[in-house]
């Protein structure tokens, strides 16, 4: 009997072992479009411009959410789209702030995310983000992302 069950279950370990794991075939594949972000400033090219995108990709790996970015389109379910601007305040303002509220942020960056579901072009999920840096928006929408639709579906 144990002849029988040892190459059994090397066999049985063997196959399972060769198969991607469940979690990683589940996981949802995402293409990011790059997109820069727009300066809203006064002043022409004042404020610096980001590749939104990027800075989402990084958001996702960072706070673990259950996707999987991917870099080519045509194998991702799901494509994420950004409008972003930033805008940094004046030397004028930036001086009232620091002499009446004893300084704060100068930079303002605003950003609209959309989730869409490739095969229907259906929008899944959208968020409209209002932070100091690109960096805040992009980890607040992974985490909102993560927890208002990954976590309910």
């Amino acid at each position: 009997m144990k002849q029988v069950l040892i190459p059994l279950m090397l066999l049985a370990s063997a196959v399972i072992a060769q198969q991607p794991s469940a979690a990683v075939q589940e996981k949802p594949r995402v293409f990011i479009e790059p997109s820069e972000t727009v300066d809203a400033s006064n002043a022409k090219d004042k404020a610096k411009h980001v590749d939104f995108g990027a800075s989402l990709s990084a958001a996702l790996v960072k706070k673990k959410v259950p996707v999987l970015v991917v870099t080519d389109q045509a194998k991702a379910q799901w494509t994420i789209k950004s409008v972003s601007s930033q805008r940094e305040d004046t030397t004028g303002t930036k001086i009232a702030k620091i002499l009446v509220f004893g300084g704060g942020g100068f930079t303002k960056f605003e950003g609209t995310i959309q989730v869409i579901d490739n095969e229907s072009s259906a929008v899944l999920y959208a968020y409209n983000v209002k932070k100091g840096d690109f960096q805040s928006a992009a980890e607040a929408f992974a985490k909102h992302f993560t927890n208002d639709y990954l976590n309910k579906r």
